[in-house]
């Protein structure tokens, strides 16, 4: 008989966990790499000066993509929910701050 082992990996909240770290991450490689002049805060109110700020948050969500497919090659499908759920949140940010600012 097959037995199942229990991935530490497929964890609904591992995925969700890390499905908003790497776009924060993300975040903030952009500003240390692109405009490491700015301070954090600088960086903030250049991004809504320029109405940019929903724009980039959408483009730091693209790495999740590559962390849903990992996790699906894996298949850890929990995990990939996880990444799923995040990226939801993220686009109800995004939207929250292209109406918003």
């Amino acid at each position: 008989m097959e037995q199942k082992t229990k991935s530490v990996t497929n964890n609904f909240f591992l995925g969700f966990s890390l499905g908003l770290l790497v776009p924060l991450l993300t975040f903030v490689f952009f500003n240390a790499e692109a405009y490491r002049h700015l301070s954090m805060g600088e960086f903030f109110s250049m991004l809504r000066r320029k109405h940019l700020l929903s724009a980039l948050l959408s483009l730091c969500a693209v790495p999740n993509l590559g962390l849903f497919f990992l996790f699906m090659w894996k298949n850890n499908y929990k995990s990939g929910k996880g990444v799923i759920g995040a990226t939801v949140i993220m686009v109800i940010l995004v939207f929250g701050f292209k109406f918003a600012f």
